[in-house]
C-alpha cells in the first residue's frame, strides 16, 4: 500500500507535459534587425509590410516608406491605417504592398512614392475590407463582413462564414477566427473546416498548409491528421500574437518571443515586450514588432540571412540614393531594379550603362565615384 502511495505521490508532483517545467519550452536567442539604421523619424506605427528591401510602416500619420533601410517617401493621403499585406497584384504576375485604411479602401503602393486606391481592381466594388492576405502564390483573401472574399487576384468569389475577427493565409488555405472556433477553408476548393477551440485568440497557416492557433495560456498546432493538439501550455494568461513568417511560427507570451519550427517550441528570455505588442510576418522570415507604436523587426540568432544580404549592404543604399526614384518596382523607367534578382538578371546593361558608357544615372542625378566603385566590385563577385 505504501507503495501505491509513493507512486501516486509521485505522479501527481510530475510537471503536465507540453509546459517549461516538462521541458517542453527550449532556449530562443534573437537578435534586433537595423531596419532603419539612421533612425528617420516613423510616426506611430499601426501595421507594417515588405517585399524584398521595400518596408512600408503604416500608421495614424500617413505612411513611411523604406528601401534598401533609407527613407525614400512618405505619404499621408489616407491616415489611421488599420492593417498592411503583401498581395500577389490582380495580373497575377508581381507583388504589391496594400494597406487597407479606416473606411475599408484597399490601397497599394505604387512605386516608392505613393498610394492608390485598387478596391475595385480586385472586384471588391463597395465592400468594406477588414483585412487581406496571401493565401498561396496568386490566391488572395480579403476579409469582409462576416465572409471571406477568395480567389486569383482577378477572379474574387465571396463565401459565407460565421463573422469572422481576422484572417490569416499560407499553404494554400485561409484561417479565420469566430467565437470559440477557427474556419479553415482551402484556397482551391474553397472547402471550410470548423475547429472548435474555446478562448481562441488567433490562428495562421504556415508555408506548408499547418495551421495553429492560440488561446490567452496555450499554443496548438495540426498533427498530421489535421487536428489541433496542445504543444505549449505556458501555465498562465498572456499569450498575446501568433504570426507565420517563413519557416517559423512566431508568438508572443507576456514579455518574451517564441517560435514553433516543426514541433520544437522555443522562446526568449527577458527580452521586455510590452503585453499588446502585435506581431506581423516578414518576406524574410524574421518578425515585426509593433509595441506601442514603435516598429522593430527581430531574426533567430544565428540563423542564414536572407539570400540578398551583401546586395542589401552594398548595392542596396546605393540603390535607395540615387536609382529608387525610377527603378522601383512600377518607377517611371519601367525597368525594376529592386531587388539583387532584377540585378543578376540585367548585370549586362548595368555595368555597360553605368561603368562604361555612364549614361546612367542620367543628367542631373549624381552617382558618387565611390558609389560607382562599389557597383563595379559587386558585379565582378563570383556568384
Amino acid at each position: 500500500m505504501m507503495r501505491w502511495l509513493l507512486l501516486l505521490a509521485l505522479v501527481g508532483c510530475a510537471p503536465a507535459p507540453h509546459t517549461k517545467a516538462a521541458g517542453a519550452v527550449a532556449r530562443l536567442a534573437v537578435k534586433p534587425v537595423a531596419w532603419n539604421p539612421a533612425n528617420a523619424p516613423i510616426a506611430k506605427v499601426r501595421a507594417v509590410a515588405d517585399s524584398g528591401d521595400l518596408v512600408v510602416a503604416l500608421g495614424e500619420e500617413g505612411a513611411s516608406v523604406l528601401s534598401a533601410n533609407a527613407v525614400v517617401a512618405r505619404d499621408e493621403s489616407a491616415r489611421g491605417w488599420t492593417t498592411a499585406a503583401t498581395l500577389v497584384a490582380p495580373d497575377g504576375t508581381t507583388p504589391w504592398i496594400v494597406g487597407i485604411d479606416p473606411a475599408g479602401n484597399v490601397h497599394r503602393l505604387r512605386g516608392t512614392t505613393a498610394f492608390e486606391d485598387v478596391t475595385a481592381r480586385y472586384g471588391l466594388g463597395d465592400r468594406k475590407v477588414r483585412g487581406a492576405t496571401l493565401a498561396a502564390p496568386g490566391k488572395v483573401a480579403f476579409l469582409l463582413d462576416g465572409r471571406i472574399a477568395l480567389g486569383s487576384a482577378s477572379t474574387i468569389a465571396v463565401y459565407p462564414t460565421e463573422r469572422l475577427s481576422t484572417i490569416a493565409g499560407g499553404g494554400d488555405f485561409v484561417a479565420g477566427i469566430a467565437k470559440d472556433a477557427i474556419f479553415l477553408v482551402n484556397a482551391t476548393n474553397k472547402v471550410p473546416t470548423r475547429f472548435p477551440l474555446a478562448g481562441v485568440t488567433a490562428a495562421t497557416v504556415d508555408a506548408r498548409g499547418r495551421l495553429h492557433a492560440t488561446t490567452e495560456r496555450a499554443v496548438y498546432a495540426a498533427d498530421a491528421s489535421g487536428a489541433l493538439t496542445l504543444v505549449l501550455d505556458a501555465g498562465h494568461d498572456g499569450i498575446h500574437g501568433l504570426v507565420a513568417s517563413g519557416d517559423r511560427v512566431w508568438f508572443a507570451d507576456r514579455g518574451e518571443l517564441g517560435v514553433i519550427e516543426g514541433d520544437r517550441v522555443a522562446e526568449t528570455s527577458g527580452l521586455g515586450l510590452g503585453p499588446r505588442a502585435l506581431l506581423q510576418r516578414s518576406s524574410s522570415g524574421d518578425v515585426w514588432v509593433i509595441d506601442d507604436g514603435k516598429l522593430s523587426r527581430y531574426a533567430v540568432e544565428g540563423a542564414r540571412p536572407p539570400a540578398d544580404a551583401s546586395w542589401s549592404s552594398t548595392i542596396g543604399p546605393v540603390f535607395a540614393r540615387s536609382c529608387a526614384k525610377c527603378h522601383q518596382y512600377g518607377g517611371s523607367s519601367g525597368v525594376d531594379l529592386s531587388t539583387e534578382k532584377a540585378w543578376k538578371t540585367k548585370a549586362a546593361d548595368v555595368r555597360t550603362r553605368v561603368l562604361v558608357e555612364r549614361t546612367m544615372p542620367p543628367t542631373g542625378h549624381a552617382l558618387a565615384d565611390a558609389d560607382r566603385a562599389a557597383i563595379a566590385t559587386w558585379l565582378a563577385a563570383p556568384r
